[in-house]
């Protein structure tokens, strides 16, 4: 039985060769039988693989410090929401420094990297993913000290990674790279939903006119910095949903100008600033 991989066609193959490929061409070796069985975070051989490839050697704790909130059922495999909520402020001795997002089945499951800095406050993410197979979704999180901290939802979806794209290409294109920012609350921190407009095409995807292959087109870099300063830095690749959305956080006691610098992965560059 041909992996998951092996049986894209090879102009597929090729458009999937952002920063963490070397993981997913690992899963090549992995059966696609085994996906189809897997019915739970445990029971998960994809999963052996992508950790020993991003964390060889390296304990992974399940415990308090992280969690993740997914739906049981997604309504829309290609627009599946979660949330990262985590229980340490980043002015601690012992901040989260980075936070990994990895959907174990996807044809790429890397979803993305989160740089976070002391600007955030807190360290609380949402976005939206994409979810090929039913499969279990993970956030890891590596604190200052270099420790990793886990929480892990099984979810029940499939063909989010192949669905054809919401809206119509030409207007999707003429959209592209416009942002708009979203002030959700204050709390301890101050909670901001950036929205990218961009149609995030996965290279798994079919022209439902002229039967060909879309190639791959997805935003890869978000750079969120205030008055210069870092807040948050993204990095990523096709398992993100179409108009990327955002929820970060920024310390209550920051103000400035807030400015999003973007880049696709054809090399498109995107910029837009607001006053917070």
């Amino acid at each position: 039985m041909k992996s998951l991989i092996e049986r894209l066609p090879n102009t597929c193959k090729k458009q999937l060769t952002f920063k963490y490929f070397a993981v997913a061409s690992l899963l090549v070796l992995l059966p696609l039988t085994a996906n189809a069985t897997v019915k739970s975070v445990e029971d998960s051989p994809n999963w052996l693989t992508i950790r020993d490839s991003l964390f060889p050697d390296t304990p992974i704790a399940e415990d308090a410090l992280i969690t993740l909130e997914t739906p049981v059922r997604a309504q829309d495999a290609a627009i599946v929401p979660l949330s990262v909520k985590v229980n340490v402020q980043q002015n601690a001795p012992n901040p989260i420094e980075k936070i990994f997002l990895v959907v174990d089945n996807n044809p790429s499951p890397i979803v993305g990297t989160f740089d976070m800095t002391p600007n955030n406050g807190i360290a609380n993410l949402s976005t939206r993913v994409r979810v090929n197979a039913y499969s279990p979704v993970r956030v890891i999180a590596r604190t200052a000290d270099g420790s990793l901290h886990m929480a892990a939802n099984f979810v029940k979806a499939s063909g989010g990674c192949s669905a054809p794209a919401g809206a119509d290409d030409m207007l999707a294109r003429q959209r592209m790279g416009k942002m708009k920012l979203k002030e959700l609350g204050q709390g301890d921190s101050r909670a901001l939903q950036l929205l990218i407009s961009h149609p995030n095409y996965s290279g798994l995807q079919i022209d439902q006119l002229t039967r060909h292959w879309i190639p791959s087109d997805y935003v890869s870099d978000v750079n969120i910095t205030l008055e210069g300063e870092p807040v948050l830095r993204f990095n990523g690749g096709i398992s993100i949903s179409e108009n990327p959305t955002f929820t970060f956080h920024v310390d209550k006691g920051k103000s400035g100008k807030l400015k999003a610098d973007v880049k696709d992965s054809t090399g498109r560059t995107f910029s837009s600033e607001w006053d917070i």
